[in-house]
C-alpha cells in the first residue's frame, strides 16, 4: 500500500525526520496487541492493558472482547468509548468498507451516475486496490491538513470514538484528527439553505429504545466520501443509524444519498460493528501536522529535480 502523505504527530520524542521515514511505508499505527499474533492474551496482560492510564495502546490484547460478557443495552444510550475495529476494517484504506475501489466500475461498485464519474476522474488518491497516483500527483485534501469532513470521519480511519449525549445533543469525539461533530435532538429542524460546514448539519432522533438515526447535509463538497476519491455534490445527505446490540457492541450503518453523483442511495457501512473499551481508555493524539507535512513534501514528496523524468516522485 502506498502510504499517506498527511503526518501526525504521535509522539513529542520522536524527531520529525524519524516520523517522515516511518510514513513512507504505511500508515501511522497505534501500538500493537500485546499478545503475539493468534495467541490470545492472558489474563496479567489484560489487566496490564488496562491499567494504562495514559495513551491507552489499541486495539486492546487478543481475546479481550471474548472475555467481557455483554448485558442488556441500556435504553437510548449511545455514552462510552468505542473501538472501531483499528486495523481489522475501521481504517478503511482501500475506500468505504463495504464498496473497495473499482476505478474501473467492473465488479461492485457504488451507483455512479455520469456526472459522479466525471467527479470522480478529477480525484488523484495515493492508495487504492488500483488506480494509484504517484505522490506527487495526489490532490487528497486530507493530505494538505485539511478536514476529513463528513462522512469520511465514518469511511477512513475509524478507530476510535467516544460519545457524549444529553437531552438535547449527540456529541461524537473522534480520535483521528482530534475532531468533533454534533447531532442535535432537540426538534430543530436541519437548515433549508445552509453554508457548508466540514462536517455538515445534523440532527437525530430515537426511533425506538436501542436505534438512533442522525441525518447529515451540508457537507462540504472539498472533501472525499473515502481514502479513494469518491466525490460528493452539494446535495449529499448523510444518514446514519446507530443501533445498540447489548452494553458492548453498537452496529454502525452509514447510508450516501447524492442524486447528483449516485443514481440510488448505497450504504457505505452496513451494520458495521463496534466494541465498548473500558471508561478509563485514553485516546492517544492523531493530529495532522502542517508543518511536518510540508517537511515531507519537501523532503520527500516533491521531485529532487524538478527538471527531471516526467516530474513525479514513484
Amino acid at each position: 500500500m502506498r502510504r499517506r502523505v498527511a503526518v501526525f504527530t504521535i509522539s513529542t520524542t520522536i524527531t520529525t525526520i524519524t516520523v517522515i521515514a516511518a510514513l513512507m511505508y504505511s500508515p501511522i499505527t497505534a501500538t500493537s496487541q500485546t499478545a503475539p499474533s493468534g495467541q490470545a492474551a492472558s489474563a496479567t496482560d489484560i489487566e496490564k492493558w488496562k491499567a494504562e492510564k495514559w495513551n491507552t495502546p489499541a486495539p486492546p490484547p487478543k481475546g479481550y472482547y471474548e472475555k467481557v460478557k455483554p448485558e442488556p443495552a441500556p435504553k437510548r444510550d449511545l455514552s462510552g468509548i468505542w473501538d472501531a475495529g483499528f486495523l481489522d476494517g475501521g481504517v478503511q484504506p482501500n475506500g468505504a468498507f463495504e464498496y473497495p475501489d473499482d476505478p474501473e466500475h467492473l465488479g461492485h461498485d457504488v451507483p455512479y451516475s455520469a456526472l459522479g464519474k466525471e467527479a470522480r476522474a478529477k480525484n488523484r488518491p495515493g492508495t487504492g486496490v488500483s488506480g494509484q497516483f504517484p505522490i506527487a500527483e495526489v490532490n487528497d485534501p486530507v493530505d494538505y491538513c485539511d478536514p476529513e469532513g463528513m462522512p469520511r470521519t465514518d469511511l477512513f480511519e475509524l478507530r476510535t470514538i467516544e460519545i457524549f449525549q444529553n437531552a438535547k445533543q449527540v456529541a461524537i469525539l473522534n480520535q483521528n484528527n482530534d475532531t468533533w461533530r454534533t447531532i442535535w435532538m432537540d426538534g430543530r429542524p436541519l437548515p433549508e439553505d445552509p453554508a457548508p460546514r466540514w462536517n455538515g448539519y445534523a440532527v437525530g432522533k430515537w426511533v425506538d429504545d436501542y436505534t438512533f438515526v442522525a441525518n447529515y447535509i451540508g457537507m462540504d463538497p472539498r472533501t472525499w466520501l473515502d481514502n479513494v476519491g469518491r466525490p460528493h455534490s452539494d446535495a449529499l445527505k448523510v444518514e446514519e443509524r446507530w443501533h445498540r446490540v447489548n452494553s458492548e457492541i453498537i452496529e454502525l450503518t452509514v447510508t450516501i444519498d447524492d442524486p447528483k453523483f449516485y443514481t440510488q442511495p448505497w450504504k457505505a457501512l452496513d451494520k458495521y460493528v463496534l466494541h465498548r473499551l473500558p471508561d478509563t481508555f485514553d485516546m492517544s493524539e492523531r493530529i495532522c501536522s502542517a508543518t511536518e507535512t510540508a517537511e515531507y513534501n519537501k523532503l520527500v514528496g516533491k521531485p529532487v529535480d524538478p527538471s527531471s523524468g516526467d516530474g513525479t516522485n514513484k
